[in-house]
């Protein structure tokens, strides 16, 4: 029965649950990234880029399974794999597809810590040479789950949701630790 509930009934629900946010672009849509936002803000960011064939990064846990079927009802291409299980399996198959056009993923995610870029983003732009697309999200009205890891929000039905793409940041070199802090820093600041 959980299996079920899993693979159908709450993808379904939170499909049409979507459905009723109203997204509104504040910039133009970049052509081609690794698009970042916060695992709390993930309700929105999912949506903005629905129909688009983009590859979705996501965890290979209970909630990634629920996640990956509603990405799916998205027109996502779905890669499962995180920091802390099978994350270099996941980046090889993304490494290695000849039709990518573009990556989604949080990058807190899938347990934190909250609003801490991991390296995952990161190494994704160096290897295939496109900006990591930092993507700020407003929701105009939301209830904030106070109690989980990342304080996760969740707009009510029909709530307007703006989206503000950031600064293309392509990561050509690595960098030593502190550099390296310093451009994840940078780049949190607009998320």
């Amino acid at each position: 029965m959980g299996n079920f509930l899993s693979k159908h009934i709450y993808p379904s629900i939170i499909y049409l649950y979507l459905k009723t946010l109203r997204i509104k672009l504040l910039n133009e849509f970049p052509e081609k990234g690794i698009f970042i936002f916060w695992h709390s803000d993930m309700l929105a960011g999912w949506l903005t880029f629905k129909n688009k064939i983009f590859t979705a990064l996501i965890s290979k846990s209970k909630d990634g399974e629920i996640l990956t079927n509603i990405l799916q009802k998205l027109n996502y291409k779905i890669v499962r794999g995180s920091s802390s299980k099978d994350g270099k399996l996941a980046l090889e198959e993304i490494f290695n597809d000849s039709k990518l056009k573009s990556v989604v993923l949080t990058p807190d995610g899938p347990r934190g810590p909250e609003r801490v870029i991991k390296n995952g983003a990161l190494i994704l732009s160096n290897k295939l040479n496109i900006p990591v697309i930092p993507v700020k999200i407003n929701f105009s009205n939301y209830i904030e789950l106070k109690k989980s890891w990342d304080k996760f929000k969740i707009p009510y039905p029909f709530s307007k949701c703006e989206i503000k793409f950031g600064n293309a940041y392509y990561y050509t070199e690595y960098l030593e630790i502190n550099e390296l802090n310093n451009l994840k820093n940078k780049i949190s600041l607009e998320l």
